[in-house]
């Protein structure tokens, strides 16, 4: 189920970027992000837990406020809600579940049947439904708006809700996984640590393990060429243990390969705008835009996006890890 959650989630909306090599980033401020001449605005797809879903993304002053979840028949089956609390703003993308079993659903059928008459109701309208999370990012920002740190929250969505007594639709949280950015020149990432957190299903406050990395990212100029990936020993941060070196590889203005020990992404382009992408054996089609945002996603196995932006700045990219965003994975922006 983490697999299967964690590949969801990427290919559904937090599909990790890509970062363009062009001559305009010579114009980038130290901490200081592009402004976006386009935002996301609508997301439809098909996937195992959502099935055929559109999402509609609303801004409020450039700032991600709001989206929506409908399913194929137009009904609303999730949402994301945004707080904000000393500092940190917390996004947590929501499915909309039946609040009842399956058996008063039925009684609530005929009772509706009876009373309207068949074909004069909406049975779907009628059933309580409550918020459960199934995922969510905390965000922490400088004083230049700049992403600090991100802290993901992920949690294993049932399938079987119980009848009666044994009726439980909560959602139990499984793991976290913990960034922490430190930048170079411009938005570019040169170190992060990371937390992995591992939660016993009947306690979601203290973690039942918890694993540290630390990624390196070595640039010539503007491009990566190395990124070394440590781990603590004995969870100490005085020793850290090299158990990764991943070496990229480019073609013109364009990164075509990453390769480390057990890992290999490859990028194949039919075009300027349309490219495969090979991670470990895995095949992802992806169509781009004008500006190298992602368009389309089809990973060969029933799960598809297609994606829609408008005119203006946004902030969507709270929503993936960053760091993600310059190891050669088409974006969402």
């Amino acid at each position: 189920m983490r697999t299967i959650l964690r590949n969801m989630i990427c290919l559904l909306l937090l599909t990790m970027g890509w970062v363009a090599c062009n001559d305009d980033d010579d114009n980038i401020e130290v901490g200081v992000r592009p402004i976006n001449p386009v935002r996301v605005n609508e997301i439809t797809g098909h996937n195992d837990h959502w099935g055929d879903y559109t999402l509609k993304i609303q801004y409020v002053n450039d700032k991600l406020e709001n989206m929506n979840r409908y399913d194929k028949n137009g009904y609303r089956k999730g949402g994301l809600s945004v707080t904000k609390e000393q500092g940190v703003i917390t996004y947590a993308v929501n499915d909309y579940v039946y609040n009842v079993d399956a058996d008063s659903i039925a009684r609530l059928d005929l009772w509706l049947k009876g009373k309207y008459g068949a074909g004069n109701y909406s049975l779907e309208d009628s059933i309580p439904v409550i918020a459960r999370t199934l995922y969510k990012v905390d965000v922490t920002l400088d004083e230049e708006s700049m992403v600090t740190q991100q802290v993901f929250s992920y949690y294993i969505p049932k399938t079987d809700f119980g009848l009666g007594d044994d009726f439980d639709n909560t959602y139990t949280l499984d793991y976290k996984e913990t960034f922490i950015y430190e930048y170079g020149e411009g938005t570019s990432i040169v170190n992060v640590r990371s937390f992995y957190d591992t939660f016993a299903p009947d306690d979601a406050k203290n973690y039942e393990t918890r694993t540290l990395y630390k990624y390196e990212y070595v640039y010539d100029g503007k491009r990566i060429v190395t990124n070394r990936i440590y781990q603590v020993n004995n969870h100490s941060e005085l020793s850290w243990d090299l158990i990764n070196e991943r070496g990229y590889t480019y073609s013109g203005g364009s990164l075509i390969s990453v390769k480390g020990d057990g890992y290999l992404l490859e990028k194949n382009y039919s075009d300027t705008r349309t490219l495969s992408l090979n991670l470990n054996g895995e095949m992802t089609s992806y169509a781009l835009d004008e500006y190298g945002f992602l368009v389309k996603s089809d990973n060969g196995k029933g799960e598809v996006m297609n994606i829609t932006y408008e005119p203006g700045n946004g902030n969507f990219y709270h929503l993936y890890r960053l760091d993600r965003e310059q190891e050669g994975f088409p974006v969402i922006k």
